[in-house]
């Protein structure tokens, strides 16, 4: 079996998130993931705190995104999604996102939230 692509896995693991599917979507992210923030700076390294992150946020499920556009060259993606969620306190929020991928070993390597 061929190794998945970028747009694949970015596909894959945004099912999986908007399926509130916390196995499904770690299982995209390469055991090294690393998430940086706008401005490129590391603000998480490692699968068991990628994890760590998202446990609360799936527990409590409602929120979900979609892909409004999507980009991609070789191993790179870049898709533009708006997304929502209902915090604690009930209140719901709406935004729109850059989230750029990059796919190593097939697995999703590095995450980058473009806000």
């Amino acid at each position: 079996m061929s190794e998945p692509t970028v747009v694949q896995l970015a596909t894959r693991q945004l099912a999986a998130y908007n399926a509130a599917d916390l196995d499904a979507f770690c299982g995209c992210y390469h055991d090294d993931i690393v998430v940086l923030d706008e401005d490129g700076s590391v603000s998480l390294q490692g699968a068991a705190p990628f994890r760590e992150r998202y446990r609360p946020m799936f527990e409590q499920g409602n929120f979900g995104a979609q892909v409004d556009q999507r980009l991609h060259l070789g191993a790179h993606c870049v898709d533009a999604e708006s997304y929502w969620r209902v915090g604690a306190d009930g209140e719901r929020t709406e935004g729109d996102v850059l989230v750029r991928y990059l796919a190593r070993d097939g697995k999703i390597a590095v995450v980058q939230f473009l806000r």
